[in-house]
């Protein structure tokens, strides 16, 4: 009987090339339990047991063999600047996590405006083209050598850096993910965190607020102003939001505010200083900027003289 060349694939897609004495190939019993446990270098599950009606065939790796191929996922990726039309679905490869690393398969990943001021160009990225997204959430598929605190199967989110998180797979610090409980649903996660750490920040580090203080939030029904709301509210304060529609206004309400201002039709100037009797507000959170700093300002006046 000739030598036959197979080829054998595993489910880390990595494959080798044996020469067997027929097709009925059948690997080890004790090597075929820790290829399904390691599922980085097939080099590591060899030797195998090749049977045959009428002999055995032991192939062993060897130093030259080949290294597994690159896993390839799907990533949105950015090879120029410009709108929506930019955004390209393709393959791209994720390697092993090094030291201090860890795989992550995205299960839901979050959309923030800043990933349109870096597709526009207002803020520039490192290089072009580049993977968009700051925020998401998914489960660890591998960990780097050594590291301890995380494990395979984990549910983790992240935020901030680094960019990368428009992609089925990415690798990531291990020290910049966080633990997701399981009674958090990903998508609320992955929704969540960047804009949940924002809000945090403004009402407990920029300006501390406790009961009895009263807070504006411009653009109250938004990502970051419908939690400043929610907060704020839970902490005591009496919250003034602004909104552009009635539909928003609903929503601030919902959320917590005990004020709404729809500005388009009110003078929302006047609006609150009738409701704080011209005695204006400890904070001001202001998302908008050029339109109503110098005013929100103004409301924070009294503060200094008293």
């Amino acid at each position: 009987m000739g030598l036959l060349p197979i080829r054998i694939r595993f489910q880390n897609h990595c494959s080798t090339q044996l020469l067997c004495a027929s097709y009925h190939c059948i690997p080890n019993s004790r090597h075929f339990s820790q290829i399904l446990s390691n599922n980085k270098n097939l080099s590591k599950c060899l030797p195998f047991t090749l049977r045959t009606h009428k002999s055995v065939v032991r192939a062993l790796a060897t130093e030259s063999a080949s290294p597994p191929a690159a896993k390839m996922v799907k990533a949105i990726r950015v090879h120029e600047l410009g709108g929506p039309e930019v955004l390209k679905w393709e393959d791209v490869e994720v390697g092993e996590p090094k030291e201090g690393e860890v795989r992550v398969k995205n299960k839901a990943i979050g959309l923030n405006f800043i990933d349109v001021y870096f597709r526009k160009g207002v803020y520039k990225t490192a290089t072009v083209p580049y993977t968009p997204g700051v925020e998401a959430c998914g489960v660890v598929t591998a960990v780097g050598p050594g590291l301890t605190g995380r494990q395979v199967g984990d549910l983790v989110a992240y935020a901030g850096q680094p960019m990368g998180s428009y992609a089925e797979e990415q690798i990531l610090p291990a020290n910049r993910v966080v633990p997701v409980p399981p009674s958090i649903d990903p998508t609320v996660a992955a929704s969540l965190l960047l804009k949940g750490m924002t809000a945090q920040f403004l009402l407990r580090s920029c300006f501390k607020v406790e009961p009895g203080h009263t807070v504006l939030v411009h653009a109250a029904a938004g990502g970051v102003g419908s939690l400043l709301c929610q907060w704020a509210n839970a902490l005591g304060a009496t919250v003034i939001g602004t909104v552009s529609t009635k539909e928003k206004a609903a929503q601030a309400k919902e959320d917590g505010c005990h004020h709404v201002i729809i500005y388009k039709e009110e003078d929302f100037v006047a609006r609150v200083k009738e409701i704080t009797s011209d005695n204006g507000v400890e904070v001001v959170y202001d998302s908008v900027g050029k339109d109503t700093f110098e005013v929100s300002y103004t409301f924070l006046l009294p503060f200094f003289y008293k």
